[in-house]
């Protein structure tokens, strides 16, 4: 028998499979003898069309599709299905680790005034309230608290209901199949089985497998066989199984210091439990999850922390010369210790080293932007206009210092005496009357929120060495249009025998650097 396969450019499957030759199966040549071996069904596919059809086969791979039009066979990779339908197909022929897997439904998620938020389904409205039900019950929410609209959400199933409600909503969906004899009573029966497998509800799973096994005892005699003989075992430790899963369930949910205790607990309150096997695939499959969850929460958690400590800088530091104190020896420290002490959640007990690993390690991630605004100037020249190049003539920049090491240390403290006698020269040269360089204690002092917090975030993420910088950009001072300086026109005059004449004097603010710097980092 010839098979054919298609293509996997999904924009042209349905094309392909329609226009193409179809191959026959010697199943093909009788379609009612082939339509009496499965049911017809309709086949969604990732490109929003459909097919319909009988499956007559499966593999690993994907699935044998005989179509009711052409009676030709066509063998479909799980890749060209639409995801639920594989999702569906690849665990109903138990291609799926279903201890793995999540059931996951639509929900609405409310945001409120007071910054808080709640998930799951709304069940009612009335003129004042809306009535959300989740795991916890039926809560009602009023309407003048609700931040704009809901936003719809996919949430693990059981954060809304119970197992037993899950069941329920399940077996009355399949009420009217569940009572036919024959193949398709077993079909039906199964698909309930490997449903409760989902839930976990293994007494149940055991249940309708036995019913399907006794409707037909030629359905899927292989895996019936196998499901029945697994679901047994672990429907006498139900207790231990639930346990399993609610480790599981955390996992999902992120709730690494829950599921890693959970973890702990297990094998003491067990110690001769047969599912020591299971436990073993849960906690590597715990520790996978943890490692990318947690590089994943240190990168969000540095950058968000970094914003929200300058913002505090802005708003507490009163001077110019304790901001630039912290901006020099305090906030990466506090950035860091913050993060470390973030992610506890995630990784109870992490070190500071690292979190700091996890930081240096990260790679790609979201290019973002940071301004000096209209205090460029308080940078220097060299410092204001100075480019960045990842390479110089072909040759990589000088190798940076091992971490830890003397020469880390070394350079570090250079790099803090230089800034030391840097802002110390700009405060000499403001008490001595340099009009061009301007004084950075009153302009601070007279400089906005916004304007200063954008600033200590910028100078943070160019010279803290944590971040890594992408390219600096610039844009011309909006006053002096990036001359640097102003040309003012004096008309004179007549009665003292002034001629009129055009005057250039230092712009005012940029302070003669003629520039707004601009840093993109990640």
């Amino acid at each position: 028998m010839k098979h054919s396969t298609l293509p996997l450019a999904l924009s042209t499957l349905l094309a392909l499979a329609v226009s193409a030759q179809d191959l026959r199966s010697p199943a093909a040549s009788d379609p009612g003898a082939a339509l009496q071996a499965a049911p017809t069904r309709m086949l969604r596919l990732a490109t929003g069309d459909v097919l319909w059809g009988t499956i007559d086969g499966h593999d690993p791979d994907g699935i044998r599709f005989l179509r009711i039009d052409t009676g030709g066979l066509l063998v479909l990779p799980w890749s060209v299905l639409d995801p639920g339908e594989a999702g569906e197909l690849r665990l109903r022929f138990g291609y799926v680790e279903t201890q793995s897997e999540e059931l996951m439904i639509d929900a609405e998620k409310l945001a409120l005034f007071d910054g808080s938020e709640f998930v799951g389904v709304i069940v009612n409205r009335d003129e004042t309230h809306v009535w959300l039900k989740n795991a916890e019950g039926t809560i009602p929410i009023p309407k003048t608290s609700l931040l704009g609209t809901s936003t719809l959400v996919r949430v693990p199933a059981r954060d809304v209901y119970s197992k037993d409600e899950l069941y329920q909503q399940k077996a009355f969906e399949l009420q009217d199949r569940l009572i036919l004899a024959g193949a398709r009573g077993a079909a039906a029966h199964d698909e309930m089985a490997q449903y409760c497998e989902v839930l976990f509800d293994y007494v149940h799973a055991l249940e309708h497998y036995k019913h399907a096994s006794n409707l037909d005892a030629t359905w899927e005699t292989a895996r019936i066989a196998a499901a029945l003989e697994r679901t047994e075992e672990k429907a006498a430790h139900q207790e231990q199984v639930d346990m399993l899963a609610q480790i599981d369930l955390w996992r999902a949910r992120k709730r690494y210091d829950l599921a890693m205790e959970g973890l702990a607990i297990f094998p003491e309150r067990y110690p001769d439990s047969p599912l020591f096997e299971d436990l073993n695939k849960l906690r590597n499959r715990v520790a996978k999850y943890q490692e990318r969850d947690l590089r994943e929460e240190v990168v969000r958690v540095v950058h968000s922390l970094a914003s929200r400590v300058a913002r505090d800088a802005a708003r507490e530091k009163n001077s110019y010369e304790s901001v630039m104190a912290y901006l020099d020896e305090q906030m990466g420290e506090d950035v860091m210790k913050r993060a470390q002490e973030s992610v506890q959640r995630l990784a109870p007990g992490i070190g500071a080293d690292e979190v700091k690993r996890l930081w240096t390690e990260r790679s790609g991630g979201r290019l973002r932007s940071a301004s000096f605004g209209l205090g460029t100037w308080l940078l220097g020249e060299g410092r204001a206009l100075a480019t960045y190049e990842k390479e110089k003539d072909g040759k990589q920049e000088d190798e940076e210092p091992e971490r830890g090491s003397q020469g880390e240390a070394r350079k570090q403290l250079e790099e803090r005496i230089a800034r030391y006698l840097r802002n110390q020269e700009l405060t000499r040269k403001a008490k001595s009357g340099n009009s061009e360089e301007g004084d950075p204690v009153e302009f601070w002092n007279q400089w906005d929120h916004a304007g200063r917090y954008q600033w200590i975030l910028a100078y943070f993420v160019e010279f803290s060495g944590l971040f890594k910088i992408e390219r600096v950009s610039f844009s011309n001072c909006r006053e002096c249009g990036g001359t640097g300086a102003r040309d003012i026109v004096y008309s004179g005059s007549a009665i003292a025998g002034q001629a009129s004449q055009n005057v250039l004097v230092p712009c005012p603010t940029c302070h003669t650097i003629g520039r707004v710097r601009r840093v993109k980092y990640r």
